[in-house]
């Protein structure tokens, strides 16, 4: 059983591994790059003066959309590849059937066997624990640079 749970964990982390990898070597140059040209655009709209801001503003209001719209996507996407390898991960998890024992009694979750409380549904359980556990790993996200 532990080890079965052990193997629980391990697929679980990978699966998060994945998603990370591809963040860090996908995702995330996209949005560094979208951050980096709506900066470059804000800096430009603050260089100008009051009277003119307005103007170049609307000029560049499309742009602005586009670069914001992207960075969108590519948060959207990485949200969106998380639930997908969440999904194929457990249906790879509803095939596996073993029990998981806990030393105490909760009404809604166990259930009592031969002096042993069972918790119903187990490995669904434990790979939902565990993929909450390592979600943080795979849903970084650059921060804001805000002076």
């Amino acid at each position: 059983m532990i080890a079965q749970i052990l193997e629980i964990f391990l697929f679980s982390f990978v699966l998060n591994l994945v998603l990370y990898l591809l963040y860090r070597y996908y995702i995330s140059r996209k949005i560094l790059q979208y951050m980096v040209v709506l900066e470059d655009l804000n800096s430009r709209i603050n260089k100008i003066t009051s009277k003119r801001r307005e103007r170049v503003y609307r000029k560049l209001s499309k742009d602005i959309r586009k670069y914001n719209s992207g960075l969108y996507f590519y948060s959207m996407l990485q949200s969106f590849a998380l639930l997908g390898l969440y999904i194929l991960g457990l249906f790879f998890i509803f095939s596996m059937n073993f029990p998981v024992y806990l030393p105490f009694s909760i009404p809604v979750l166990t259930q009592t066997v031969s002096s042993k409380h069972v918790v119903l549904e187990g490995p669904i359980l434990v790979y939902i624990l565990s993929f909450l556990l390592f979600t943080p790993l795979s849903l970084r996200r650059p921060k804001a640079n805000i002076n």
